[in-house]
């Protein structure tokens, strides 16, 4: 597998971490929340993209 395909599923995931803990602690409508949610959306429609 390509590293950049590895370094785009550690982004993922680590983007998912960080969104659920934020949301945890500040709520699902935080600013911060929504934020990181987009950024994941996009690294999620990347990957897509690659194995469509």
């Amino acid at each position: 597998m390509d590293w950049r395909v590895l370094a785009l599923r550690k982004s993922i995931d680590e983007y998912r971490q960080d969104m659920f803990d934020l949301a945890v602690k500040k709520g699902l409508t935080s600013p911060e929340v929504i934020k990181i949610s987009q950024k994941l959306d996009s690294e999620i429609l990347l990957w897509q993209k690659l194995f469509i």
